[in-house]
């Protein structure tokens, strides 16, 4: 039965929790909004397509600021109670500080598992459509946006370079075409035209299609170093497609869970040093290091945020920052490394993991019980 003292606890935590999970989230957007009001001032993007746009990349962003959130609420919560020796009180009746801490394990793990669960389609999902929305609103302003003697890159792996442009961006003379991808097409042509097809929306392009007369295509395979020369009249080369966008390429951000494990089941152990498979593994192991780091923070948050009384407070949001910069401090580093092939990637993605909970467990041990 869950006693009156553990909810009033674990309704303490919430408020705090929310309120800082939004602070990171906005935070973090402040970073993207630029990229963001870009694509607006420059397409006339419409209100609702910005809203959709910021949702979409502020869903993405907490997986990274549930853990810093939990931290620091529960740092918070038990400070504040600390301060009004609601804390001395409970443990003056006799209540453990195991007891204590099962409310806030409650909440960490429907949180954690909440985590998991964005982690595991929804997220990759929200990365997936915002990454085709841009490239989408970035090609509505083709037409307008390619001038004479510029290098045009709003496509993705695309360069588009003409010497002359005529009739609002649709015709163009001394077409130069740098494509990146599985293969790099260098393609020049004499001459080139645009053309369009709007979407039943109207919102963004669903086909864009520049024409190329007398010119030629030189094709390097990556693989096999195998240069091609190709000469032609005429050359449809498709800039977006509606069901293909060119340069788009789904990273393994963008992935289920699902597929991200399909990928490692199946590659070859001959191709497990290449980097891609390498920032695969290191992308699903993350995804379930998260909720393991959700709980360990609350843990962490717990030994740090419990005061030995009124007037005897300690300064432990200093600390608890100290111990954020030292937990990413040793992934990054723990992810290069990685990446040189000299550990394996679940080493580097647990090992802060594991570490935070070996120190907040002393921590732990180490708190003052005496009433």
């Amino acid at each position: 039965m869950i006693r009156v003292y553990q909810k009033y606890l674990a309704s303490h935590f919430i408020a705090p929790f929310l309120m800082s999970t939004c602070f990171f989230v906005i935070f973090l957007l402040t970073f993207q909004l630029f990229r963001i009001m870009r694509v607006v001032i420059n397409k006339g993007v419409p209100v609702d397509i910005v809203l959709e746009l910021v949702m979409h990349i502020a869903i993405s962003f907490l997986p990274l600021a549930i853990p810093l959130s939990a931290l620091f609420a529960t740092i918070y919560t038990l400070n504040k109670l600390s301060e009004d020796s609601e804390i001395v009180a409970l443990r003056s009746f006799g209540v453990s500080k195991g007891k204590l801490f099962i409310p806030f394990l409650a909440i960490g793990i429907v949180i954690s598992l909440i985590v998991f669960s964005l982690n595991r389609s929804i997220i990759p999902y929200s990365k997936r459509l915002f990454k085709n929305r841009i490239i989408q609103l970035t090609s509505k302003g083709l037409l307008t946006d390619i001038k004479a003697g510029d290098f045009f890159t709003e496509i993705p792996n695309i360069t588009l370079f003409s010497e002359e442009v005529s009739n609002n961006g649709e015709e163009m003379k001394e077409v130069f075409i740098h494509s990146r991808g599985d293969k790099t097409k260098v393609i020049y042509a004499k001459t080139g035209s645009l053309q369009k097809k709007n979407s039943s929306s109207g919102v963004s392009l669903s086909s864009v299609r520049l024409i190329l007369n007398d010119g030629n295509i030189l094709i390097e395979d990556h693989e096999t170093g195998i240069v091609e020369k190709i000469l032609f009249k005429e050359y449809d080369f498709p800039i977006l497609n509606e069901n293909i966008q060119p340069g788009f390429v789904t990273k393994d951000s963008m992935r289920t869970n699902d597929e991200l494990y399909e990928i490692i089941k199946n590659t070859p152990k001959k191709d497990q040093n290449d980097k891609g498979f390498i920032k695969t593994k290191l992308e699903f192991w993350s995804r379930i290091n998260t909720p393991l780091q959700t709980l360990i923070f609350i843990f962490l948050g717990f030994t740090l945020g419990i005061k030995k009384g009124r007037g005897k407070a300690r300064n432990t949001g200093p600390i608890g920052l100290i111990v954020i910069v030292s937990y990413y401090a040793v992934f990054f580093t723990g992810v290069g490394i990685v990446k040189k092939g000299v550990i394996a990637a679940q080493l580097a993605v647990f090992l802060p993991t594991i570490l935070m909970f070996f120190i907040a467990f002393r921590l732990f041990k180490r708190l003052d019980w005496v009433s």
